[in-house]
C-alpha cells in the first residue's frame, strides 16, 4: 500500500467533515498532524473524546473570539463536557466567523457510539454547508459479525436502510448496502465524496475491499471522487476507485 496522505492529495483550502464509523476520530488527528505547517482546525459538530494526548498546539473552549489568529499550527476547538471527557460543538455562528482564517478543517461529524456499524437519524451527520469534502469510513474488519446492538449503532434504522435482517452475518452486500442507501452513509454529505474503507490489514481483507467496490452501483460511483482502502493505524493506503 501506498502513504495514505499521498492517497488523498488534498490540494488547497479544505473544510472536511469525516462520517460514518470505524476510525473518524483517528483519521482526523493523522490529517491535522500531515498538515502540521499550515493553520488547522480540529472540532466537532457533534461530540468528540477529548484527546489524551496533547497533539494540538491551541486550546478554545467556551469563548472563540480569538479563534483562528494563532497562526500555523493545530488548533482544537470546542466546549468541554462530561468532566472532561468529551468536546461538543462550538456554536454554529463560531465556525462561520472562524473558517476563512484556517487552510484545513477538519470536522467529525457523526456518532457511532463505537461501534463499528449505524444507522442515521434524519438529524445525522451534521454537516456545514461550507463542507468541501465529506469522508465516510466503513470498517473492513466488521464481516462476518452478526447484525445486532453490540455491532449496530440505531439498529432498527439500520436494519430499514439495507436489505438484511437481524441476526445475519454482516457480509460485503450489507457494507455495499447501507453505503448505497438514499439514508445511509452519503445522506447529508456535501463538497467532494470519499470513501474510505478503514482497518485493511491482510490481503484477504483488499479483496474483500475491492469486492465491495463492485457491488456499488455506478449512479454511486459517479457521486464519489475516490475510494480508497486503508489501515490508519499504520497510515498506509491503496485507491480502489477514482473518477
Amino acid at each position: 500500500m501506498d502513504s495514505l496522505i499521498e492517497c488523498f492529495d488534498f490540494q488547497g483550502r479544505q473544510v472536511i467533515s469525516l462520517i460514518g464509523s470505524g476510525g473518524k476520530t483517528s483519521l482526523m488527528w493523522y490529517l491535522a498532524n500531515c498538515y502540521h505547517d499550515q493553520r488547522v482546525l480540529v472540532s466537532t459538530t457533534t461530540k468528540i473524546g477529548y484527546p489524551t494526548e496533547r497533539n494540538y498546539d491551541f486550546f478554545y473552549s467556551e469563548e472563540f473570539s480569538n479563534l483562528g489568529k494563532d497562526g500555523i499550527g493545530i488548533t482544537l476547538a470546542g466546549n468541554v463536557m462530561c468532566n472532561g471527557y468529551k468536546l461538543s460543538s462550538p456554536p454554529v455562528h463560531v465556525f462561520e466567523e472562524s473558517l476563512q482564517h484556517f487552510d484545513k478543517v477538519l470536522l467529525e461529524a457523526d456518532g457511532s457510539k463505537q461501534r463499528p456499524l449505524k444507522g442515521w437519524e434524519t438529524f445525522e451527520p451534521v454537516i456545514l454547508p461550507e463542507t468541501t469534502t465529506t469522508i465516510g469510513l466503513i470498517p473492513i474488519s466488521v464481516l462476518g459479525k452478526t447484525v445486532d446492538q453490540t455491532t449496530v449503532h440505531r439498529l432498527p434504522l439500520f436494519l430499514r436502510a439495507t436489505d438484511t435482517v437481524q441476526g445475519v452475518k454482516i457480509k460485503e452486500e450489507t457494507l455495499a448496502e447501507i453505503i448505497t442507501s438514499p439514508t445511509g452513509l452519503w445522506s447529508k454529505s456535501q463538497g467532494q465524496r470519499i470513501l474510505c474503507i478503514n482497518q485493511v490489514e491482510s490481503s484477504e481483507q483488499l479483496l474483500q475491499a475491492k469486492k465491495i467496490v463492485s457491488l456499488l452501483p455506478n449512479m454511486l460511483l459517479k457521486r464519489l471522487s475516490k475510494v480508497i482502502a486503508c489501515n490508519i493505524q499504520s497510515k498506509e493506503g491503496i485507491i480502489l476507485w477514482e473518477k
